[in-house]
C-alpha cells in the first residue's frame, strides 16, 4: 500500500523531503506556512499542495507528517500535530532552540512518537563505523569536524538574512548538530568538561560562527568538536584512535580508512552516500518502516532518525556548552580583580 507523507514547510529542505519521499513512491502533500496562490501540485518536487483549510482531511490518513518549519516553531508544530492525531512526526533538527524551549513536546504523552532527523546516521559510511567501532579499543580519543564557509552555503541570497545568522535560531551548535548527534551515538554519551563559543568572527553575525568543545565518555574516552562556518575549502569529518587502532571518516570522499595498531591502513569507499537524496531516502525508508521505539540494534542498521530523547540529549549538549562558555567569558576589568 502507498504511504502517505506530510510535509510542512516548503523551504529548501521541506522540499528536499517531498522529493526525497516522491522517490520512494510515497504519496507526498506539502503543506507551506505561507499561503500560496497556486493550488494543485507543487512545481518544484510535484508534490500536491495543501493549505490550513484542505490538510485536516489528509493528516488523519498520513503515516508521516515532516516537520520542516523554523527551528523556533518545531515544538509548536509539532505538539499540533500530535494532539491532531497524526501517527507520526519526522522533526527537523535540532528540537528547539534550547531545551527549555522544547518542555511542552518532551512532556507530551505521544513524544514517543517523534524522530528526529539525523541524515549523517543513514550514509553507509557511519553504519560500517559503528559495526567495527569496537576494534580501535578503549578508552579512545577522537574528533569530529565541520567547517565551512557560511556565505557559500546559499550563494544566491545574503547570509546574514538567513536563519543561520540569527541569535535564537541559528549559529554553529544547531546547524551543525548532526556531528554532536553521531558522535555520542558512536562513542558513549557526552559529559562535557570544556567549550569555547566565537561571537566575533568575520561574519558580522549574531549567532555564534565558531564552537570548540571538549568532553568524556561513560568508557574514559576524550571527545574534542570543531564546529564553524568560518573556513574555506569545506572539510567535515571524524578521526579515532584507541588501544588497538584507529578509523577515520571522511565526508568529503566518503572513505573510511582502518589503521591497524602496527599502523596498516586499509581504505574502504563509499560513493552512495555522496547523494544526499540517496541518504536522506534511507532515513525516510526507516522513518517509514520503523517505530521511534523498535529495537536500537535494527534501527540503527536500518539508518533510522534520532528518537526524541536523543535529540534532547544533544540539544542539552549545546545548551550546556553555551553556558559553558558564557561563564568564562569574563572582562579584562573582571580579571584584574
Amino acid at each position: 500500500m502507498t504511504a502517505t507523507v506530510v510535509v510542512r514547510g516548503s523551504g529548501s529542505i521541506g522540499q528536499r523531503h517531498a522529493r526525497v519521499f516522491r522517490r520512494l513512491g510515497a504519496d507526498v502533500h506539502l503543506w507551506p506556512v505561507r499561503p500560496r496562490a497556486s493550488r494543485g501540485v507543487d512545481e518544484d518536487t510535484g508534490a500536491r499542495l495543501v493549505d490550513d483549510a484542505t490538510v485536516a482531511a489528509v493528516l488523519t490518513s498520513a503515516d508521516l507528517v515532516v516537520v520542516a518549519t523554523d527551528t523556533g516553531r518545531h515544538v509548536e508544530d509539532t505538539v499540533a500535530l500530535l494532539d491532531a492525531g497524526v501517527a507520526r512526526v519526522l522533526l527537523e533538527k535540532p528540537v528547539a532552540p534550547t531545551v527549555a524551549d522544547a518542555a511542552r513536546l518532551a512532556a507530551h504523552a505521544r513524544s514517543g512518537d517523534v524522530w528526529v532527523a539525523a541524515p549523517l546516521r543513514a550514509n553507509a559510511a557511519f553504519r560500517h563505523l559503528l559495526s567495527c567501532v569496537a576494534e580501535v579499543g578503549t578508552p579512545a580519543s577522537a574528533h569530529v569536524w565541520s567547517q565551512s564557509w557560511l556565505p557559500d552555503w546559499r550563494p544566491d541570497r545574503d547570509y546574514r538574512d538567513s536563519y543561520s545568522a540569527r541569535l535564537d535560531e541559528g549559529g554553529v551548535l544547531r546547524d551543525l548538530v548532526h556531528e554532536l548527534d553521531y558522535a555520542a551515538l558512536l562513542l558513549g554519551r557526552p559529559s562535557l568538561l570544556g567549550a569555547h563559543l566565537d561571537r566575533t568572527g568575520p561574519l558580522s553575525i549574531a549567532a555564534e560562527q565558531a564552537a570548540t568543545m571538549l568532553w568524556t565518555t561513560p568508557d574514559g574516552s576524550v571527545v574534542t568538536a570543531r564546529l564553524d562556518y568560518i573556513t574555506r575549502p569545506q572539510t567535515r569529518g571524524l578521526v579515532l584512535r584507541g588501544t588497538s587502532g584507529g578509523l577515520e571518516w571522511h565526508l568529503g570522499t566518503a572513505v573510511v580508512r582502518h589503521i591497524s595498531a602496527r599502523g596498516d591502513v586499509t581504505e574502504l569507499a563509499f560513493p552512495e552516500d555522496l547523494d544526499r537524496d540517496v541518504v536522506m531516502g534511507i532515513q525516510a525508508r526507516a522513518a517509514l518502516d520503523l517505530h521511534p521505539s523498535a529495537d536500537a540494534v535494527a534501527a540503527h542498521s536500518a539508518g533510522a532518525p534520532a528518537t526524541l530523547a536523543e535529540g534532547l540529549a544533544t540539544l542539552e549538549l549545546c545548551d550546556a556548552a553555551r553556558a559553558l562558555s558564557d561563564s568564562r567569558a569574563t572582562t579584562p576589568s573582571e580579571e584584574n580583580r
